[in-house]
């Protein structure tokens, strides 16, 4: 069987993540099939069962796009290399003209190639939540929302109300109906009209005839004015602050104490020295962040209660920072981790040589890999959380863009 066949009757991706779970040994060739490195390599074997060129892309999906899909080269050279610091990474990946995995997709594309999981953030699989999803909403007559999953039986024993096939032609509807809110290029052309600025400056520097002007008019037109200044305070007033929860326990990596060095000033402070010095723990901070694709200057607010929170403050959160303790969402309005994070970022900060705990796996949540003594490296780190949190907003709360 030729290389072309086997390649196209295989899937890169998964012959990969068997390879890998199995230990067995992945080859590159060269143009003229001798053993090279990955850089010079136009082939990668995976022993009898398949060939593929190098830069085959894969099922794994970049982000929220089922278009662009990481390469075989690029998920190979991210697992040869990921004990790397994410900044470490970068720097090798651009140097060598490879695409990089970006710092959302690590930990799970980590996890679904070693077999820690079954799931992965591609297409395929962004396919399958959305059918379960609107299989669950079909299915839940009774007012109890219910999830089918393909293959499971009903309470009754008997099978679910949906094959594969089927789950699947519900999940490419869904997706075909799907329109996209906002992305950078409609944020920077809003199409709003800003032809009544002229008319502000005429109004704010006069010149001698217009302040003639001004003084015949009529108290009606001065009314006006007045109504559309008030109207323009009060939309001002309704803009809400995107909201990030951090841990409330003292002992925690990232809490009140040093959160603010951390996003604003790009500083990890070990917040032990800060509570020796006997500093005051405040009830809620605020962080300014210019967005990159945007250049808006946001402003988010930092809190480590949710108690007084209500429906506008739940429709603001964007992130939340845990250590793995589910008491940390007790009396929220979702029931579970796996559901926190469903509806917000979740950030797991520890040091780079620890390892998440257990009952975390599960969560849909990101680690967040915090040098111990390398401070230099913490401007990295940053940057690479607020492109996470930006995206998710993007993605799931785009009405703070506009």
């Amino acid at each position: 069987m030729s290389a072309t066949t086997t390649a196209t009757a295989a899937d890169p991706l998964e012959l990969f993540r068997r390879y890998t779970i199995e230990g067995k040994t992945i080859e590159y060739l060269d143009a003229d099939g001798n053993p090279s490195d990955l850089l010079k390599a136009a082939t990668v074997r995976f022993g009898e069962d398949a060939s593929f060129p190098r830069d085959t892309p894969t099922r794994y999906s970049r982000g929220n796009s089922d278009s662009d899909q990481y390469t075989l080269s690029a998920l190979l050279h991210f697992f040869s290399h990921r004990d790397q610091s994410f900044y470490e990474y970068m720097k090798t990946t651009n140097t060598l003209g490879l695409q990089t995995v970006s710092f959302s997709d690590r930990g799970s594309l980590l996890d679904y190639i070693t077999g820690k999981t079954d799931k992965f953030g591609g297409a395929d699989n962004a396919t399958a939540v959305a059918g379960e999803k609107h299989a669950s909403s079909d299915a839940a007559g009774d007012g109890r929302r219910t999830r089918l999953r393909t293959g499971e039986t009903d309470g009754a024993g008997g099978e679910s109300g949906l094959s594969a096939d089927s789950a699947n032609d519900v999940a490419r509807e869904v997706m075909r109906r799907e329109r996209s809110l906002v992305s950078t290029s409609s944020a920077l052309s809003s199409g709003k009209s800003f032809a009544h600025v002229q008319d502000l400056i005429k109004e704010l520097f006069p010149s001698k005839s217009a302040v003639d002007a001004k003084n015949k008019a009529s108290s009606a037109s001065g009314s006006k004015a007045e109504n559309g200044a008030s109207r323009r305070k009060s939309s001002h007033r309704k803009r809400r602050d995107p909201i990030i929860v951090v841990p409330a326990a003292a002992t925690a990596m990232l809490n009140m104490y040093n959160i603010q060095e951390l996003l604003q000033n790009h500083n990890f402070v070990d917040n032990r020295a800060l509570l020796e010095q006997g500093g005051q723990k405040p009830r809620e901070i605020f962080v300014e962040h210019v967005m990159p694709s945007t250049g808006q200057n946001m402003r988010f607010r930092v809190v480590d209660s949710v108690q007084d929170f209500g429906e506008a403050d739940w429709n603001s959160l964007v992130c939340v920072f845990t250590q793995g303790a589910a008491w940390q969402f007790k009396n929220w309005i979702w029931k579970s981790p796996e559901e926190v994070f469903q509806n917000c970022l979740g950030m797991y900060p520890k040091h780079q040589d620890e390892q998440p705990k257990e009952s975390t796996r599960t969560w849909g949540i990101s680690p967040l890999d915090i040098e111990r003594n390398k401070r230099h490296m913490d401007r990295a780190t940053v940057v690479g959380l607020w492109s996470s949190i930006e995206q998710f907003m993007a993605r799931n709360k785009p009405d703070f863009f506009m």
